[in-house]
């Protein structure tokens, strides 16, 4: 039986558990004195910073190992704990080898003391995460991805009527709460006689011409606009700091771009028209379904009167 009342004893499984450590740990320990030079390392640590010995290593620095801004970052770090005594638990390093090799490391450092309480250094674990970091970036890109295929209409390519539903809210509260008198309008628009090109051309030409009208939408709008598929031949454009007379003027220009450039179908160019109706955000009525409402009333009132024109 072990007798932990032993001196001898005690400093026997010291040694023991120190070299256990030292050798065995799948993280690496390391201290360091307080100019952050190595004083001691696990084997774990030794292979990392890729020398043969812990003589190798003794006295040498980060700066010897490791980039200069990675180095420079764990000595603010140590120079921090240093002077506050307090620990830095479960940091994440990132370490940039290359322009195709970055590694990641979760790290906990703490202060060093000697036998009368003075901090005469620091010390810390690290353990390679780089495969759990990578993992989690690529199930970010995933749910990005999935995000994102939620919000865009298949066909045309734009985003769809949940996504446009979602975009009007947004601009409506945010152009609530500006103090100037900026403001965004919203663009309606209905392709005009679209069942009778279907039932002359078919639906798979239909869809083609609904790709290029997608196509002529965003050619005529700007970076900040937002165009959307809303229906089978219904699109609109979110178009924000944009009063009546700028909305007016790019509704016009997008119904003229349909009308006039006809595209080939079957060795045969083939035209149609849209209809728009243009409304602006009031902040003082800020329900989207007024917005919406008179927007859609102008875009009837253009089929009405003729088709292939704007009403605002």
């Amino acid at each position: 039986m072990i007798d932990f009342n032993d001196p001898a004893t005690r400093k026997k499984i010291d040694k023991i558990v120190v070299d256990t450590i030292r050798k065995y740990s799948t993280d690496t320990v390391y201290f360091k004195d307080r100019d952050s030079k190595f004083i001691w390392n696990s084997l774990g640590h030794i292979q990392q910073l890729g020398v043969r010995s812990q003589e190798e290593a003794f006295g040498k620095s980060d700066f010897d190992y490791f980039p200069k801004d990675f180095a420079q970052s764990a000595r603010e770090t140590e120079l921090t704990i240093m002077q506050t005594g307090t620990p830095i638990i479960n940091m994440i390093e990132e370490l940039t080898l290359d322009d195709e090799n970055v590694r990641y490391y979760m790290c906990s450092k703490y202060p060093l003391y000697d036998d009368e309480g003075n901090i005469i250094g620091t010390w810390g674990t690290s353990k390679d995460v780089t495969e759990q970091k990578n993992l989690e970036k690529e199930l970010q890109r995933s749910y990005s991805k999935m995000e994102l295929l939620t919000r865009v209409d298949d066909l045309s390519g734009l985003y769809n009527r949940r996504y446009f539903y979602e975009e009007l809210e947004k601009y409506a509260s945010m152009f609530s709460e500006r103090e100037d008198n900026s403001t965004f309008s919203i663009i309606v628009l209905d392709l005009d006689d679209m069942q009778f090109f279907n039932d002359q051309n078919g639906q798979q030409n239909g869809d083609l011409l609904l790709r290029n009208v997608a196509n002529i939408l965003l050619s005529n709008t700007r970076k900040a606009d937002t165009c959307f598929r809303t229906g089978g031949d219904e699109f609109a454009v979110v178009l924000p700091d944009t009063d009546k007379h700028s909305a007016l003027s790019v509704a016009k220009k997008i119904v003229s771009e349909i009308s006039n450039n006809p595209f080939m179908l079957e060795n045969k160019r083939v035209s149609i028209s849209a209809s728009a109706g243009v409304a602006v955000f009031n902040k003082t009525e800020p329900d989207i379904s007024d917005l919406l409402s008179r927007a859609e009333r102008k875009l009837n009132k253009s089929k009405r009167e003729g088709k292939n024109q704007v009403s605002i």
